[in-house]
């Protein structure tokens, strides 16, 4: 028999998980991560803690498992994205503090881009410049940290540093590569106009290749580290996101896909990108693009809400052995659809491309009677209103939804699945296996080495429906009301936000 291993490098943890070659699970490790905030917009992880926890629990799981390293075929990795690794070409890292996709301190350089993008820049990335955007962090390093510019050989996202450790090779797949602003969205290769635009060395970013290609073998120094074998195969793999969508319902154009964690995307797929600067556009591992809008603090405001404001609540759960996210759910479930008019604006960590990346977290409403169940579902609406924006564009943009799979740690409760349901107006399905991206790198291994005849046939096997949310139709007028005040408390505070920037940089 023989093994694969997929691992999945997430924002507040990284599981590694070892399948046989018939893609059944035989062991598993999941680890928890933090995020350090140094100042206000910055987010930042170690990449040499990255490697150390895949490194161990490649041991593990094949420990765990009676597995030697010699019958693993093949490795495969995605992680969160958009992240710029500075590397030297002795493998060492530059800057070992990484900016991750919700850090916005290149906010400022986004916005000058955007002051002067001109129709070519926009129509060859099908993108508007974001301080997410992996050559926007690597812009800021060279204006703001040219020492580390100067001295890096290649800057890698967060799974090509994986593989790098891996193999010592560095390359990127299309996936990672179109959230850049530096591919070109026709030819799947790096454009000289972006590039230019951006003001970075070419040099200094890798290959591009395709997300299921095996790249090389693991180095003896990583077999010896890992336990694997030199003869294990290590493919690109893709980022997170679109690894966790193919497995998770986005194998068929017209798919929709809503992945709510510590951060939340909202997808579909599509032969070619959205073309609305309200929308960002990302190569998928399969054929085709996955148009997408975001949160960068969904699940994450929820943890806010829990650890800053609901912690008695939260801390009695767990005396009980009670879980204590479900038992703020329940205390959402007695408040009636729409919060009794208290809204939640969940932008903890600014906005991309719907709004400002000044844009704060708030409440609004909130009253004398209001409790902490009015917050809970507050904040489980704001949520699902700011993603029933993006729904919107896309029916605008000729895209019919008439379902939603919805995957991630939001998944797992019944209260934010209904709410979602019933603010979509649309079924929303979750999903009997929801392992996510460490699921889709491993089947990307397994189609590598030619255990899966290919990727889309793999994850229609590997789909399973678990349970179904229909929409509520005693809520629809509520939420169709409560709706439209979102959209206008979002549009009127924008000048506020700003404001609010401007203050706080002067002080």
């Amino acid at each position: 028999m023989k093994y694969i291993i997929g691992a999945d490098v997430g924002t507040q943890s990284i599981k590694v998980q070892l399948y046989d070659q018939n893609m059944n699970l035989v062991a598993k490790t999941n680890t928890p991560q933090y995020v350090d905030t140094p100042k206000p917009m910055w987010a930042t992880q170690k990449a040499e803690s990255w490697w150390k926890i895949v490194r161990d629990s490649i041991q593990k799981v094949l420990k765990d498992a009676g597995v030697s390293g010699g019958d693993v075929a093949a490795f495969g990795c995605c992680a969160h994205m958009h992240g710029a690794v500075p590397v030297r070409v002795d493998g060492s890292v530059v800057e070992e503090d990484v900016q991750l996709y919700c850090d916005k301190r290149g906010s400022r350089i986004a916005e000058d881009l955007a002051e002067h993008l001109s129709g070519d820049v926009y129509r060859e990335t099908a993108n508007a410049p974001i301080a997410s955007w992996h050559g926007v962090k690597i812009r800021w390093l060279k204006d703001h940290k040219p020492e580390v510019y100067e001295a890096a050989d290649k800057f890698l996202t967060p799974k090509d540093y994986i593989n790098f450790k891996m193999t010592g090779k560095t390359c990127i797949d299309p996936s990672e590569a179109s959230g850049s602003f530096a591919m070109n969205c026709e030819t799947d290769e790096w454009s000289d106009l972006l590039i230019g635009t951006l003001g970075i060395d070419r040099e200094k970013l890798p290959e591009i290749k395709k997300a299921y290609e095996i790249i090389g073998h693991v180095s003896e120094k990583a077999a010896q580290e890992t336990g694997l074998s030199t003869q294990t195969a290590v493919i690109t793999g893709g980022g997170d996101m679109l690894s966790m969508l193919y497995v998770s319902g986005m194998n068929k154009l017209g798919s929709v896909v809503d992945i709510t964690g510590t951060g939340a995307t909202i997808q579909a797929y599509t032969k070619k990108p959205v073309m609305d600067k309200r929308i960002m556009n990302l190569r998928h591992v399969l054929d085709g693009w996955v148009p997408f809008g975001n949160i960068d603090s969904a699940g994450g405001a929820f943890r806010w809400l829990r650890d800053n404001l609901g912690k008695k609540e939260a801390e009695a759960a767990r005396k009980e052995g009670k879980d204590d996210y479900a038992c703020l759910c329940e205390l959402a479930e007695q408040i009636p659809a729409g919060a009794d008019g208290l809204y939640f604006l969940p932008y903890l960590m600014g906005e991309r491309t719907m709004g400002s990346a000044d844009s704060r977290g708030c409440f609004i409403g909130l009253s004398l009677e209001k409790n902490i169940g009015h917050m809970v579902r507050a904040l489980l609406e704001g949520v699902a209103f700011e993603f029933k924006r993006t729904l919107d564009i896309f029916e605008a943009n000729g895209e019919k939804i008439q379902m939603v799979y919805h995957s991630g740690g939001a998944a797992k409760g019944d209260t934010w699945n209904q709410i979602k349901a019933d603010i979509y107006n649309v079924p929303i399905c979750t999903l009997e296996a929801d392992e996510g991206g460490v699921l889709g790198a491993a089947l990307m291994s397994a189609v590598a080495v030619g255990f899966v005849d290919d990727l889309e046939k793999g994850a229609d096997r590997l789909l399973k429906v678990k349970k179904t949310y229909q929409p509520n139709p005693a809520n629809r007028e509520i939420y169709d009301k409560s709706y439209q005040v979102f959209c206008e408390l979002h549009d009127v505070l924008q000048p506020s936000f700003k404001h609010m920037a401007k203050v706080q940089e002067e002080k």
